[in-house]
């Protein structure tokens, strides 16, 4: 026994040395066998592979020969403190060690001493080839450098956080823009550090990137900082990357822009931009309202066809040297949109781009047009005053008095008294024309001792042409009333009047009034200079009527301005609120597809943005015609409907509305049934449309004593849509998944039908190869005949199957052929049947037919008959249990139209009942019904998608019903 044992550990141990070696032989790591002085006593095969050194090449070498000098002085002392220490491995030690190439390589090794080991004898050295991985380190180190340097070098600010919301990174810029230094800020909590910052959007955002690992960007104001913020943020592996940019100057830029903007285009003077081809591209309202434009009408309009045709040439000339010296004023005629011309003032500006580029110039005009009339009356006056020097010296007290106020009232009464001791009349009075074509007597200056007309109204038609006259800004004479009409002549005498002087006050070339004077005491020859005169005295009066009339209106179109300032700004205000309303819902919108969470959103934001008493929005079902409210919020006095549904029937006079995409407002003074009621409210009722239906509608109510503005509407409108939108991207998404599972079952009833119809082709064509094999060894005719009997079964059964995949494809094609023949139809299915009978009776089936004796014969393909049939009662035997039954009836039945033709109807019945989930589905193409094949015997899935298509080939029909542990298959011809 001691012999055999020593054998058996020989054995283990030659296997044992076999295993070690082919592991030495087969390792990446080089393992060298030194002596105490350094020298090569082993080398392992992998030193070839890594070094291209075999052992023969090394074997009686120092190792120092092919290390680095540099690294030989760590090498020898590594190697002495082994010998020193047998059997303990020495620290890991980084080395150059000279490539048969020439090169270097780097090497990591553990030296351990077996010096006193009598199978070793040496200093064992596992060494393992590190140059790449120090290339790729050092490469890595680089590119972090690099990475430092860029962030360090780019303007915006970079800031690094760990999952701990810890300052691991933070470039210069950062430093200076958040007021900390590097050493402070590194190594410390966010939020510890700067608290301010905890329920800002930059905590939301924040948290929302980490958790949600998606990037995001925003602008915040930080007020401790005094600065605007625009903030990307990125989520990485280790945490957060921020990048912070300064945008303080240009948030004041826009808010400055706004401002302006808004200036501008609420500017009583007209500001107009043109493009370089003298096109209109911008306008304000004031400059489309002087030429009696729609500002819309004028975008593209030529400035060509706003001035007068003779002034077009000095426009030209001043648009020539605006280019040269980048400014020019002109005055010149415009053309309205009536055909009427004005004189308005243009200063044209060059408008140049960022790159200095001309790209057309701005023009801002102001309408002169009463200015050039006063132009043209001073004229008039300058030419009488030269005619009549000295008659002016005489007047210009009086005019000057005049037209040191603005007061119409005080303007009337100083004219007639300076006229009249001017002129050293009795009396003198002006009359105001009225509109009924009366006049009456608005100020008057008269000597104590004559009766005073101050209020008096006078119908002019009583006095013939004179009105005429009048209109014709002619003056009236009158030296004495003895050579006047009896109707002048009984005025003068009831009033006292000898002669008079008349001269009209026009208002552009509208009869204003007129100046009267009188003559009382005796009849008067009025001289030439003093009609003269009294002419000049009406054109100032004229003046400052003209005056004082701009004076009113200019303080009433103040009044009217700050009125739509005020007004104005009202609207911007809440135009912003609702802007940023909207797009709160639409952001929800673009980044949700959870419908009940978008819309509860959308109502809720609605009641706080508009401030009502609350919102609740309906869903619509059409086909039943009801709506539910699904959603709502309340702040106060509307009860909850939440969960209620609504018959649209029992409202049509609302609902026909809504379905008609029509919005309205109404008081509900009466609960109507539809919703409940606590007091009367004013409702406004939105549809949510979309291009294809109406989805649902949105109902807000106030207190009814307020009511729902254009603006709110337009914003209820757009919310709308943005409900419309979400609930059809929720539905598409919810059609969009059943469509991806649907195809995802098809492609698994298609990889089902590839496999089992791979299998079916297989299976023949194995039976077939062995047959024929036997067939080659076999020499019994018994034997041989067995196996030519398989053969051919096989044959036929691949034939078979091959054949219902042609025919399936030829009835999708419309390429089936029929040979319709009379058949008789007794001896037809006695003949089908036969084979199913011994079939059922081994398993245990009872089959029964039931074929009237009197059946008629039919039209139809034989063959294709039987094919169905056989089919149809393949698949009954196929699932029905065991002492189930399976049944063929045939009926004749009277046609339905009436004509000699006879109708058979066949029906095929099994003992087994199909679930109604796949009823539906029995006659698609690959579909099995699962778990209801009980003989397992397989099949493709396409025999009742033949028969399906064969019935209707034949021009008759079917169908099938499951129910009370039964299947029917019913066949009509």
């Amino acid at each position: 026994m001691n012999k055999l044992e020593r054998e058996l550990a020989d054995i283990n141990l030659e296997e044992s040395d076999r295993r070690f070696r082919s592991l030495i032989e087969n390792a990446t790591d080089i393992i060298v066998i030194l002596d105490e002085t350094g020298v090569f006593r082993y080398s392992s095969p992998s030193a070839e592979r890594v070094l291209g050194y075999r052992l023969e090449d090394v074997s009686g070498k120092s190792a120092t020969e092919l290390v680095h000098p540099d690294d030989v002085a760590v090498v020898i002392e590594v190697l002495q403190n082994a010998v020193q220490n047998p059997h303990v491995a020495q620290s890991a030690i980084e080395y150059r060690v000279r490539h048969r190439n020439g090169c270097w390589r780097t090497f990591e090794a553990v030296a351990t001493s077996l010096l006193d080991d009598p199978a070793i004898r040496g200093v064992v050295v596992n060494c393992h080839d590190i140059t790449e991985r120090n290339r790729v380190e050092e490469a890595l180190r680089g590119a972090n450098r690099q990475i430092a340097i860029i962030l360090e070098s780019v303007t915006d600010a970079f800031v690094s956080l760990d999952k701990n919301w810890c300052f691991t990174y933070l470039n210069h810029q950062a430093a200076q823009l958040i007021q900390r230094s590097r050493e402070e800020l590194l190594g410390q909590n966010l939020w510890e550090t700067f608290p301010d910052f905890i329920g800002s959007t930059l905590d939301q955002e924040c948290n929302k990137a980490l958790s949600q690992k998606i990037p995001v960007s925003f602008e915040e104001f930080y007020p401790f900082l005094r600065t605007w913020f625009e903030v990307r943020v990125f989520p990485t592996a280790d945490g957060l990357s921020l990048f912070l940019v300064d945008v303080t100057e240009r948030r004041h830029a826009q808010a400055e822009l706004l401002e302006m903007s808004t200036a501008l285009g609420n500017a009583v003077e007209g500001i107009a931009r043109l493009d370089t081809k003298g096109h209109y591209i911008a306008l304000n309202r004031a400059y489309a309202e002087s030429l009696g434009y729609e500002q819309a009408e004028m975008i593209g309009m030529a400035w060509q066809d706003t001035i007068y045709a003779d002034d077009v040439a000095i426009a030209e000339a001043s648009y020539q040297h605006m280019l040269l010296h980048g400014k020019a004023e002109a005055e010149l005629r415009a053309i309205r949109k009536d055909g009427s011309n004005f004189y308005k003032e243009v200063v044209m500006v060059a408008a140049y781009d960022w790159y200095d580029q001309l790209i057309g110039h701005h023009c801002f005009t102001r309408d002169i047009s009463e200015r050039k009339l006063a132009e043209a009356a001073l004229l008039q006056q300058a030419e009488r005053e030269r005619l009549m020097a000295g008659l002016a010296q005489l007047s210009a007290s009086i005019s000057h008095r005049i037209r040191q106020s603005l007061n119409l009232k005080e303007i009337l009464n100083t004219t007639v008294l300076e006229v009249r001791q001017f002129l050293m009349a009795d009396r003198v009075v002006i009359y105001r024309s009225l509109a009924s074509g009366d006049r009456i007597v608005t100020a008057e200056s008269v000597q104590p001792n004559y009766p005073s007309l101050l209020g008096l109204t006078v119908n002019d038609t009583s006095f013939g042409q004179r009105h005429l006259t009048y209109r014709q800004g002619q003056h009236i004479v009158v030296d004495d009333q003895q050579q006047q009409s009896p109707e002048l002549q009984a005025f003068m005498a009831q009033w006292q009047i000898q002669s008079f002087l008349a001269v009209p006050i026009l208002h552009g070339n509208e009869l204003w009034g007129t100046l009267v004077a009188h003559q009382c005491s005796a009849t008067r020859f009025w001289a030439a200079y003093e009609i003269g005169l009294l002419e000049q005295l009406a054109i100032q009066v004229a003046i400052a009527i003209q005056q004082s009339e701009l004076y009113r209106q200019v303080r009433q179109l103040n009044a009217n301005l700050e009125e739509q300032v005020r007004e104005r700004t009202t609207q911007l205000q809440q135009a912003l609120t609702y802007e940023a309303l909207l797009k709160r819902i639409t952001d929800s919108v673009r980044d949700s597809l959870d419908e009940d969470q978008i819309l509860q959103n959308a109502v809720q934001e609605l009641v706080l943005g508009l401030g009502t008493a609350g919102c609740d929005a309906g869903i619509y079902d059409l086909k039943q015609g009801t709506s539910t409210i699904r959603y709502e919020y309340i702040r106060y006095d509307v009860p909850a409907a939440k969960g209620c549904t609504v018959e649209m029937a029992d409202h049509a006079h609302l609902y026909d509305q809504l379905l008609q995409t029509q919005y309205f407002q109404f008081c509900r003074i009466r609960d109507i049934g539809m919703r409940p009621l606590a007091g009367i409210h004013a409702a406004f009722v939105c549809p949510i449309v979309d291009d294809q239906s109406v989805m649902g509608d949105l109902w807000l109510f106030r207190r009814a004593d307020e009511f729902f503005t254009d603006l709110e509407i337009r914003l209820v409108q757009q919310v709308a849509n943005q409900c419309a939108i979400a609930i059809r991207q929720a539905r598409l998404y919810q059609a969009t998944h059943a469509q991806v599972a649907a195809l995802e079952e098809l492609n698994q009833l298609k990889d089902d039908f590839l496999s089992t119809v791979s299998h079916e082709l297989r299976t023949p064509m194995s039976n077939m190869k062995m047959a024929i094999h036997m067939l080659k060894t076999m020499t019994s005719p018994e034997r041989q005949k067995q196996y030519l009997d398989i053969l051919q079964s096989e044959c036929i059964r691949e034939i078979e199957l091959i054949n219902d995949l042609l025919d399936l494809q030829r009835l999708e094609a419309a390429a089936y052929s029929l040979n319709p023949v009379e058949i008789n139809l007794q001896e037809c299915l006695a003949h089908l049947v036969e084979p199913f009978r011994s079939r059922t009776h081994d398993r245990k089936q009872n089959l029964q037919v039931c074929i009237p004796a009197n059946l008629p014969p039919i039209i139809a393909d034989q063959p294709t008959l039987e094919r169905v049939l056989a089919e149809l009662l393949n698949n009954a035997c196929k699932y029905t249990p065991p002492n189930g039954e399976v049944i063929l009836s045939v009926k004749h039945l009277e046609n339905p139209s009436g004509d000699r033709g006879a109708q058979i109807a066949f029906s095929v019945q099994n003992q087994v009942e199909i679930p109604a989930t796949e009823l539906a589905r029995i006659f698609d193409k690959f579909y099995r019904v699962p778990n209801g094949d009980r003989w397992r015997q397989g099949g493709t899935g396409l025999g009742l998608a033949l028969v399906q298509r064969l019935v209707a080939v034949l021009g008759g029909s079917i169908h099938v019903e499951s129910n009370q542990g039964w299947t029917t298959f019913a066949l009509h011809l």
